[in-house]
């Protein structure tokens, strides 16, 4: 089996060259869970003929022939099922489906070159080299020793199941109440925080700061920064496409393999110290894993009337503030521009002969320009702007003091018909599709989740917000949201494809259903897993059940098929059921325990940046081992079952006869 990996893994490079694929991230985790799931149906097929050489006593080419054919229905329904499992996956949208197409097109492929293998080199190399040896070594005959008392044990215990088949179902509904109750409590995100090696902190100084302003503390930050332990190097940007009272500065890290603390270690040491500066508002954090600048957490809440929408911007930032997961959140757009407000005195204005519209003309001309002529000088065309110096549009007493030509041509000082004001307003008036809005945006607290802030702000919003609010997710946030729902839609549609599929292949609605019962078994231990280890239900975690549909439904595909074929061959269903569930204990055992192995350095997480996948790994580890387990005995038990319905069923009605009287 060993020589279906690098057969089938090359051709799935071919397979991503074709498409265009890169190798990245993704691809690379396909091509890591591929090792375990490519030897599977080579494995099926070589313990299958090695039965028919060691039992059967077959020559070798003919245990390779028949093994090869008694098997092939099998291998090729559980190719399909798992290529149709991936079938939602290609159809998603966003950020979710940029991300998983690649992986599940490099997954499936390698899938399918691996069965084309299965069922023609392998079977070559079974009629040419496989042969059962004479004599065995000790470890050989200390494991078949081993697997002969579990056989035996699983024969014992399968008989019971059996003949107690209400018990086993009962015991299977609960493990799917212990699913519902995990599935409720794990906490949820979009994708865990990585160690990607470096970091950005942010600073925001009151509106109308000036650039030497923010510089000065933005040298402040760097400092800080420049003593942490394990941060290499960085730089700050300060104006440019950056606002006046703003500053970033990017923080590479020493190698993940040189340091002893991680980015979010670093992070903790850093944030108290830039909390701590008075005079700007300065943050530091890990940028999300799919891009963008901003913070996870982006809650918008909407409402058409502005006076409403201000008073409830108080409320809800002052409620936000005490949930203990967000850290520092901030509003936007916030009250603390400065500026001028010009009141106009209608009524004296009008006395004096000056309209709004004079004045506004005024305001425009010598505030922000206004172009009334052009000239031309060495064949160039500029343009003549009329508009104060500087220093002369400096304070609001300068302002007071412009002069306005009135109706009759006199000159009217301005204020004389307006005030001017000093006060503060928003930099930008917020809309959020069509509709006035505010932004409350936050960092999260290390073990506070993304999923956990939107249900605190969503719990808020629904006490303090004014009728007729609204409310948005936008950023990372909305990202989470929507891959959610189309993830679990995904799951569904899975389910959905994987049973059409397979009712086609056994040519039977009943036979689809005994084995899609080995999905909500691998569902349970995947979330317990998850639960058990601290993990979230994420992007990734959410993947790993959309696998397992496909992966569990192997063990439950060789039970079925060759029970079926048992059941052909003239034997009783009951009889039929345990000699298939004892044969294909054996390879059924092998291959979930290459997927467990491939799949457990995922888990383990012994890598940089494996914070992401740890929880795929988790899933699957998790669901195979309790799917592989639990199915042995519940997929027999649930074949047996309905098979005495259908076989009820189906059953011609007895119609009593009445002789019909002799005619006279």
């Amino acid at each position: 089996p060993g020589l279906a990996i690098p057969v089938s893994i090359i051709a799935a490079f071919g397979l991503m060259y074709v498409f265009g694929y890169t190798i990245n991230t993704f691809t690379l985790l396909a091509l890591i869970l591929a090792i375990g799931l490519v030897v599977d149906d080579a494995i099926v097929v070589l313990e299958n003929a090695y039965r028919h050489q060691e039992t059967m006593h077959d020559d070798p080419e003919v245990a390779a022939i028949t093994g090869t054919r008694e098997i092939a229905f099998a291998v090729i329904a559980t190719t399909v099922a798992l290529v149709a499992v991936f079938t939602p996956l290609a159809f998603l949208q966003g950020t979710t489906g940029r991300l998983f197409n690649e992986f599940g097109v490099t997954l499936a492929g390698a899938v399918v070159v691996s069965s084309f293998v299965a069922l023609t080199f392998i079977p070559m190399l079974c009629a040419k080299i496989l042969r059962v040896p004479t004599s065995h070594g000790r470890v050989f005959q200390f494991l078949e020793r081993g697997f002969d008392w579990l056989s035996d044990h699983y024969a014992t215990g399968l008989d019971w199941a059996i003949h107690h088949r209400w018990i086993v179902v009962g015991g299977a509904f609960m493990t799917i109440l212990v699913a519902f109750w995990s599935f409720n409590s794990l906490k949820r995100e979009f994708i865990p925080a990585e160690d990607r090696g470096w970091f950005m902190a942010m600073a925001t100084a009151p509106e109308g700061s000036t650039p030497d302003y923010t510089d000065k503390y933005i040298r402040q930050i760097e400092e800080i920064i420049g003593r942490a332990e394990g941060v290499d190097t960085y730089f700050a940007i300060t104006g440019g496409f950056v606002p006046v009272n703003q500053g970033i500065v990017f923080a590479n890290l020493d190698d993940w393999a040189d340091r002893s603390q991680t980015t979010q270690e670093i992070l903790d040491g850093i944030l108290p110290q830039l909390f701590a500066i008075p005079g700007v508002f300065a943050f530091a954090f890990t940028p999300s894993p799919v891009g963008g600048f901003g913070q996870p957490v982006q809650y918008v809440v909407k409402h058409p009337n502005a006076d409403s929408l201000t008073a409830a911007k108080e409320r809800f930032f002052r409620r936000a503030n005490q949930v203990p997961g967000l850290v520092r959140p901030d509003i936007s757009p916030k009250v603390n521009k400065p500026e001028l407000t010009i009141v106009y005195h209608r009524d004296r204005a009008e006395d004096l002969g000056v309209s709004v519209r004079d004045v506004g003309a005024t305001l425009e001309t010598m505030l922000g320009g206004r172009r009334v002529n052009t000239f031309t000088r060495q064949n160039k065309l500029y343009d003549v702007v009329v508009r104060m110096s500087p220093e002369d549009r400096a304070t609001p007493a300068d302002i007071s003091g412009l002069y306005i030509r009135g109706r009759g041509g006199e000159l009217i000082n301005l204020d004389q018909v307006a005030d001017v004001v000093e006060g503060v307003g928003p930099a930008s008036l917020a809309h959020h599709n069509r509709v006035r809005s505010f932004t409350l945006s936050a960092s999260l607290a290390p073990g506070f989740v993304l999923g956990e802030a939107i249900d605190s702000l969503d719990v808020i919003a629904a006490e303090v917000l004014p009728p007729g609010s609204s409310t948005a997710l936008a950023g990372e946030s909305r990202e989470y949201r929507d891959s959610s729902n189309a993830l679990y839609f995904a799951f569904i549609l899975a389910l959905i494809v994987t049973y059409m599929v397979l009712a086609a292949q056994f040519e039977s609605l009943v036979h689809p259903f005994t084995v899609l019962m080995a999905v909500p078994l691998a569902v349970t231990g995947a979330l317990v897993t998850l639960q058990i280890f601290g993990s979230t239900l994420n992007v990734y975690s959410q993947i790993g059940l959309i696998l397992l549909i496909g992966l569990s439904t192997k063990n439950s595909i060789l039970l079925v098929e060759f029970a079926n074929q048992l059941k052909a061959r003239g034997k009783d269903t009951i009889d039929a059921v345990e000699e298939a569930g004892r044969i294909r204990l054996r390879p059924i055992l092998m291959t979930a325990i290459s997927t467990v192995a491939a799949s457990t350095p995922i888990a383990l997480g012994i890598s940089a940046g494996s914070e992401s996948r740890i929880p795929l790994g988790l899933v699957i580890v998790g669901g195979i081992a309790m799917s592989t387990v639990l199915t042995l005995f519940l997929v027999p038990v649930v074949f047996v079952m309905l098979d005495t319905v259908h076989a009820r069923l189906s059953r011609p009605a007895k119609v009593a006869l009445e002789p019909v009287p002799e005619a006279q």
